[in-house]
């Protein structure tokens, strides 16, 4: 097993452990972002423990970050400022622009995961490299 794929793994993993901390600390999560917290602490848990389900569950969330991401970005000039109104500005970037970036940084995190986990698969990792 590649060391990218060690680290991506661990990178799942304090996504998912940190969406989980948030919620057991009483921010508002909905279940479907537990759920997929979920699948992510599970993924990167199962993957350093060299587990198939593991590469599984972390490519399809590889996968699945990379099209939403694609998807909000061609959203992101169509979202009505009424959803804009109460929303941040973080570094003074006005928050269309930072969902806008937002979903450009999940895209492209999520192609990187799922280029780094595809040219590891778990037939590869016979001994120690």
């Amino acid at each position: 097993m590649r060391i990218t794929t060690r680290l991506i793994a661990l990178f799942w993993l304090l996504v998912g452990a940190s969406i989980w901390w948030s919620a057991l600390n009483g921010a508002p999560t909905p279940f479907s972002l537990r759920f997929f917290a979920t699948i992510q602490t599970l993924g990167g848990i199962f993957l350093l423990m060299r587990l198939t389900i593991g590469w599984v569950f972390l490519i399809t969330m590889s996968v699945f970050t990379m099209v939403t991401g694609l998807f909000a970005l061609l959203s992101a000039p169509f979202m009505p400022d009424e959803m804009l109104r109460n929303a941040p500005q973080v570094l003074g970037v006005p928050p269309r622009w930072l969902v806008a970036l937002t979903a450009a940084a999940g895209a492209v995190i999520g192609r990187l995961c799922w280029l780094g986990l595809s040219k590891d698969p778990p037939t590869r990792w016979g001994g120690d490299e």
